[in-house]
């Protein structure tokens, strides 16, 4: 991590299996984020399956590539506070300043279109196929992520039985 490279799967695996085993997750565990790639999602299964569990669901909260460029593209960060905003969905009281501390807020680099368009390509070659995986497990369900947060939100409760 510290030369800015991925962290293996194998131990990534290792870390979320540990997590998982807590007391906190005994009835149950939300995953964001992991598994990104069919090997990963692979070794969890098999690791779940080592101590009789499995993945119930797979969630794909859907968002068309524009949509995601937009939004990325109109967060701003506070890169003396860590505060975040965005410019139509949470815009800060004046114009490109921190409501928390009065500093200036930022595009942070990572949020740049061209920044997330390159993102989004590694998204569709190493995740996307995930889609299928769990599709072919009976275990994909789909939200659709352009509605309100809430009603995103609401949706996957309602799948998950919460």
């Amino acid at each position: 991590m510290d030369q800015g490279l991925l962290v293996p799967d194998e131990l990534t695996c290792d870390l979320v299996m540990d997590r998982i085993q807590q007391d906190d997750c005994k009835n149950g565990f939300v995953l964001d984020g992991f598994p990104r790639t069919i090997p990963q999602a692979e070794a969890l299964d098999a690791a779940l399956s080592k101590i009789g569990q499995k993945m119930d669901y797979a969630i794909d909260v859907d968002v068309p590539d524009e949509n995601i460029v937009n939004r990325m593209g109109g967060r701003r960060a506070c890169l003396s506070c860590g505060a975040t905003y965005h410019v139509e969905f949470n815009p800060t009281k004046a114009e490109g300043i921190c409501d928390a501390c009065g500093a200036q807020t930022v595009l942070r680099d990572d949020d740049k279109p061209e920044t997330v368009q390159k993102r989004l390509t590694v998204y569709h070659e190493q995740t996307q196929p995930l889609i299928d995986y769990y599709k072919n497990q009976d275990i994909l369900k789909s939200v659709d992520g352009t509605q309100p947060m809430e009603a995103v939100f609401d949706a996957i409760i309602g799948i998950l039985g919460a």
